[in-house]
């Protein structure tokens, strides 16, 4: 028996020796001949004339012909050299990055082979324009995928009288010189201008709310306008003025030969007036645009500060109001400079416990009495006094501050709402401000659910207000935040209404409680028969949708009794009460 046990072991220790060996010679028959393959690719294209690199799966290189090598800088182990020299990749209007960075981002949307055409390689600053294919498939050894950058197509893109969409000096979208284009043109003008002691300037145009616009009437009608404007400069004859499209929904024009800011005043006002008769007709659009300027020589010396400065005017124009003229100056640059020094005050503010908050009370106009009050916060600014939020809360939107201060309002709300509970004190609703930076943070709604265990407070006495502009911003995240803030226990108002877009299907959908109307159609009430009409009719529509209205910024009994007779249940402004501090607001509850 032993023997036989001994025997059949041998056997098969004898199979799998044998089993194994077959495996390593055919193991290394086919290394043996990837090799080769790969020598071969090696050779075959070391010499191409385009630039070829093979990647590893983590985008480091493997193979690089000869054109490669130089573009890169790559010694013969492929390693960069330090040479200083910068390689980017511009795809689309995104800006210039390093280019394994953004080829890596493409390949990881694109689940196969592709091509990146007529796209820009910015070589340490010089912008060249090339056709790159990325190959997935072939010579896939541990998933590499082969780049061949068409070297033939690399040129750089020069001023030229006659520009073209193969050669990146024309958009494609709306047929217009493009940014590049631009660019070139301006500095070109620059040395012109330069030589004969003239000046110019840079209208940069902007449409006002263009991200509601897309979100309202949706991508293919926005896009609609943008050509509907492109066509428009196209037929705009005159000879001093060049237009560009810039990114998304910007218009740039170069205007020369120019008699004053009177002069440069009156040609932006009236293609502006022009662009907004464009939908007069339709009532379903209502389209405006505003323009930020700036001058050569005396506010930037070359395209890119001549271009920064009119995009800073634009900004400011568009914060200030609708179809709006800003001209750049270097006191909205120092501005800019100032955001980050606030930004840092704020972050020490908050730790140094610099912020309070004042209480606006909300009246019933039918009974004649206080049913809530809105949370505004204020700054005690250590040099500067007693800041109101307007001041700074634009740059803790940009700075992702507000997402901070959000959470320190709430807390401060529900540790008074807790403090007034304890005193035995009227009961009423707070409103809250909620920013569109903070419905994004996941973990928002945790916080305030631990915040309101934490200090054994109702989330029912309290409401979030939302900006119109914010929740159709992105409607179909609104519609999730809201139901999720609605299952915690919260009531949630609509802020601002009638200052921008928002469809009907959307209104109806959002788990609201209350809209307010815009202070805007508020403070001229009694005198402009125009927006008595629209308050109306957006008084109407509201209750048709089963939320309760209130009015913002009601300063004068005619203003209150005009809102009452119209149907409004709240208002809220200086004719009942300014903000009061915590204590002052106390005594109204008593």
């Amino acid at each position: 028996m032993d023997n036989i046990i001994v025997t059949i072991l041998s056997v098969t220790l004898v199979i799998l020796s044998i089993g194994f060996l077959w495996i390593y010679k055919s193991s290394k028959k086919k290394l043996v001949t990837r090799c080769d393959e790969l020598k071969f690719f090696k050779q075959e294209k070391e010499y191409y004339d385009e630039a070829l690199l093979v990647l590893s799966e983590d985008y480091d290189i493997v193979f690089a012909n000869q054109a490669a090598k130089m573009l890169f800088s790559l010694d013969k182990n492929y390693i960069r050299l330090n040479t200083g020299k910068t390689i980017e990749l511009k795809v689309d209007t995104s800006y210039p990055d390093e280019f394994f960075k953004v080829l890596k981002e493409k390949s990881q949307v694109e689940s196969d082979s592709f091509h990146l055409e007529n796209v820009l390689l910015v070589i340490s600053g010089k912008m060249k324009q090339v056709n790159i294919y990325v190959d997935k498939s072939a010579w896939n050894l541990n998933k590499t995928i082969t780049c061949i950058i068409d070297m033939r197509m690399i040129t750089p893109i020069k001023a030229k009288n006659v520009t073209s969409a193969n050669d990146g000096g024309i958009d494609f979208f709306t047929g217009l010189p493009s940014q590049f284009s631009a660019l070139t043109d301006i500095n070109s003008l620059v040395i012109e201008s330069k030589k004969k002691s003239e000046s110019f300037a840079l209208f940069l145009l902007g449409i006002d709310h263009f991200t509601e616009l897309q979100t309202t009437l949706g991508l293919g009608y926005s896009n609609q306008i943008i050509k509907r404007l492109a066509d428009y400069f196209k037929k705009y004859k005159e000879e001093n003025i060049r237009v560009f499209r810039m990114d998304c929904d910007k218009f740039l024009l170069i205007v020369e030969k120019l008699e004053g800011e009177e002069d440069i005043r009156k040609i932006a006002r009236k293609i502006l007036t022009e662009i907004g008769n464009f939908y007069k007709e339709d009532s379903a659009v209502r389209l405006t645009a505003s323009m930020g300027i700036a001058m050569y020589p005396t506010l930037g010396e070359n395209a890119t500060k001549l271009i920064n400065h009119v995009y800073i005017a634009l900004d400011q124009a568009q914060k200030e109001s609708e179809s709006n003229i800003v001209f750049f100056t270097t006191e909205y640059q120092s501005i800019h400079k100032d955001e980050v020094k606030m930004n840092e005050e704020i972050r020490k503010g908050l730790n140094n416990n610099e912020f309070f908050l004042y209480y606006q009370p909300m009246f019933s106009l039918e009974h004649e009495e206080m049913v809530g009050a809105e949370a505004l916060i204020r700054w005690n600014h250590p040099e500067h006094g007693l800041i109101t939020a307007d001041k700074f809360l634009d740059v803790a939107k940009r700075t992702g501050l507000i997402v901070d201060i959000g959470e320190y309002v709430f807390r401060e709300a529900i540790k008074q709402r807790r403090e007034w509970d304890t005193k035995g004190l009227k009961k009423f609703k707070i409103t809250v401000n909620l920013s569109l930076k903070e419905m994004k943070v996941n973990a928002f709604i945790k916080k305030l659910a631990s915040l309101f265990e934490q200090y054994s407070v109702d989330p029912k006495d309290f409401n979030l207000d939302i900006t119109e502009a914010a929740a159709m911003s992105n409607i179909e995240q609104s519609l999730m935040d809201f139901k999720l803030f609605k299952e915690l226990g919260l009531s949630l108002s609509l802020d601002q209404f009638g200052a921008s877009y928002s469809s009907l299907k959307y209104l109806q959908a959002l788990p609201l409680s209350m809209i307010k109307i815009d202070r805007s159609l508020i403070f001229d009430l009694y005198f402009n028969l125009d927006h008595q009409i629209a308050v109306k009719s957006m008084i109407a529509l509201i209750h048709g949708l089963g939320f309760e209205v209130a009015a913002e910024g009601v300063e004068t009994s005619k203003e209150s009794k005009l809102l009452y007779d119209l149907g409004c249940n709240y208002a809220q402004g200086y004719l009942f009460s300014r903000p009061l501090p915590a204590l002052e607001f106390q005594e109204l509850l008593k």
